[in-house]
């Protein structure tokens, strides 16, 4: 048995999917009891009500294609335990079993920050025992654009980052004309809760300089977070 925990999943090329329901076993079944618990990862307490999938899964062009096997939410106290039966067949036909834990409506997964993911490559009764995954209590961030300027930048792109100084891109044009083609007057973003999201902005030009803001905002789970952003 081969298994890895996976905490970079943006960077997997799986990070393109496809998923549907995995066919009821009726021959060479094997029976795998999948326990374990889901936590915030800020705080360390229980997250409920999060979804934790056991699919089967291998790459084709890059792309994931995943076949659901059983899905559960975590109980109030963030435990999850359940027992499935398994065409033990998919191991040969290039697929590895995978548990995973996805977003809720009060709960959203980082693949960059925390483990949110388990393999295994061959048939293990015991290969998800005692998992643990960690989640990020959600909030939501709406960043209001205005275009103000008449300046004829190169490029203007805004990203942001949460719990790292990873930034990830939220709105990229290639002039000033683009601006008015794309027509974006907001942007919506879930981010983590309770801590500051940092939002950049760069506005680059033909001859080599550029311009850069950094800023940050705290969004609580409560209401949606406003920034404004006039450029």
């Amino acid at each position: 048995m081969y298994k890895i925990l996976l905490t970079l999943l943006l960077f997997s090329i799986f990070i393109n999917s496809c998923k549907k329901r995995a066919p009821i076993c009726t021959v060479n079944c094997g029976t795998i009891n999948v326990n374990g618990n889901v936590i915030n990862k800020l705080t360390t307490t229980n997250a409920s009500g999060v979804p934790v999938s056991l699919s089967w899964a291998k790459s084709v062009a890059g792309f994931r294609q995943s076949e659901v096997i059983t899905t559960v939410n975590s109980k109030a106290d963030g435990s999850f335990n359940f027992t499935s039966n398994i065409d033990t067949t998919y191991f040969s036909r290039g697929y590895f079993l995978s548990l995973s834990v996805g977003k809720s409506n009060d709960y959203i997964v980082l693949g960059y920050s925390g483990i949110v993911e388990t393999r295994t490559y061959s048939f293990d009764q015991n290969a998800f025992q005692n998992q643990q995954f960690e989640v990020y209590k959600k909030a939501n961030l709406k960043i209001s654009l205005r275009r103000i300027l008449n300046d004829n930048f190169q490029s203007y792109a805004i990203s942001h980052s949460n719990v790292t100084n990873f930034f990830m891109y939220d709105y990229n044009v290639q002039s000033p004309q683009e601006v008015i083609d794309r027509n974006t007057s907001e942007i919506n973003i879930e981010t983590v809760a309770d801590v500051y999201t940092k939002i950049k902005t760069v506005k680059k030009f033909a001859n080599g300089t550029s311009t850069v803001t950094l800023d940050s905002v705290k969004c609580t789970t409560s209401s949606t977070s406003n920034y404004d952003i006039a450029f």
